[in-house]
């Protein structure tokens, strides 16, 4: 019997947040087989990929896909019939078309996107273009139980008014400092083995909690600018620059706004979008959290660490150590806490 050549896939579709119906789309058309503990691999001529789709506990799902498809692959999902299951996902370009809003970010490494299971969407992956999303699944009820049980009454009343929603609930964002360090953890790991589940349990936790938390205060999910992506490049290359040194000073924003051809105002605005905070800020608290290792190494005195990290003066290092972390750094030498750096 010949061959017979597998056919082009151009577009899969299931329920919003259904994770057992996407993934036995993924079987059918994408011919993914398991391979390993909660592991799926795509074989098929098109292209190739690997998911991971993990069950934590009832309501609490995590869902990874990485693929590359040779000819444009859209993945559509239908709008289930109430908002049961909530979804938050972080994924690389691509282009979304939800309820006849269209979003292409093209701008930022990775976007953030909140979504209700009533919400329709179409997520399109260029073609021999890597995409990766990361995905956690809730329920309602795991909500209800886990985060509005355990917040402030206030809190409470915001988070219960977003989910108690009939409708279509659906936004995005770029991803802040926090949420990209959360986010490189992950990358970083070897996600394809039998730890997956702890791995996954812990860093869904974390992106979870961390979510939550900035959605109450309002500190995601504001309007977005649209950069160019090249722009954002240079924001990061800039960064990695300061950081190269930790014991020279922050340079001004004049010299790192001229060092990449943009105005003062600009580049302000853009490490903003980019990073959630200010480069004054970003650069002290990346030497804060230098010092602290320094420190636990027992091989440096105070007043060394203070001049490895870029202080002039160690009673003014001492003095923005504990003001940030609650006790002097001689204080920390003697009862040291992985949790404060």
């Amino acid at each position: 019997m010949k061959n017979m050549k597998t056919a082009c896939i151009h577009s899969i579709s299931y329920e919003h947040l259904n994770r057992q119906a996407f993934l036995a789309e993924l079987i059918e058309k994408l011919q993914a087989v398991p391979t390993e503990k909660y592991s799926y691999t795509i074989y098929h001529e098109q292209g190739t990929g690997k998911v991971l789709s993990v069950e934590i506990e009832p309501g609490f799902e995590v869902e990874l896909l990485q693929i590359q498809w040779q000819e444009a692959l859209d993945i559509n999902t239908q709008p289930a019939l109430s908002n049961d299951k909530w979804g938050i996902t972080i994924c690389n370009d691509y282009v979304v078309d939800t309820n006849e809003h269209l979003y292409t970010p093209n701008a930022y490494p990775y976007c953030l996107m909140m979504s209700s299971a009533m919400t329709q969407q179409q997520i399109s992956i260029p073609a021999n273009t890597p995409f990766l999303s990361f995905s956690i699944i809730f329920s309602q009820e795991w909500i209800a139980q886990n985060i509005i049980a355990n917040i402030k009454p206030e809190a409470a009343e915001v988070l219960n008014a977003i989910i108690a929603t009939n409708q279509a609930v659906w936004q995005i964002d770029n991803i802040d400092l926090d949420l990209n360090r959360i986010l490189d953890t992950l990358l970083y790991e070897d996600l394809y083995q039998s730890s997956t589940k702890l791995l996954f349990y812990r860093t869904a936790l974390d992106l979870t909690l961390l979510f939550f938390k900035k959605l109450i205060n309002k500190s995601i999910f504001a309007p977005v600018q649209h950069f160019k992506k090249h722009d954002i490049q240079k924001i990061h290359q800039v960064n990695d620059w300061i950081l190269e040194d930790l014991s020279k000073p922050c340079p001004t924003i004049e010299e790192l706004s001229r060092s990449v051809g943009m105005s003062a105002a600009k580049f302000k605005a853009l490490y903003k979008a980019v990073f959630n905070t200010s480069v004054y800020n970003y650069h002290l608290s990346e030497r804060l959290e230098q010092s602290c290792k320094y420190l636990q190494s027992g091989q440096y005195t105070i007043n060394e660490v203070a001049y490895m990290v870029g202080f002039n003066y160690p009673s003014s290092f001492s003095r923005i150590f504990k003001k940030t972390y609650g006790q002097s750094p001689n204080q920390f030498i003697g009862h040291y806490d992985s949790r404060l750096c």
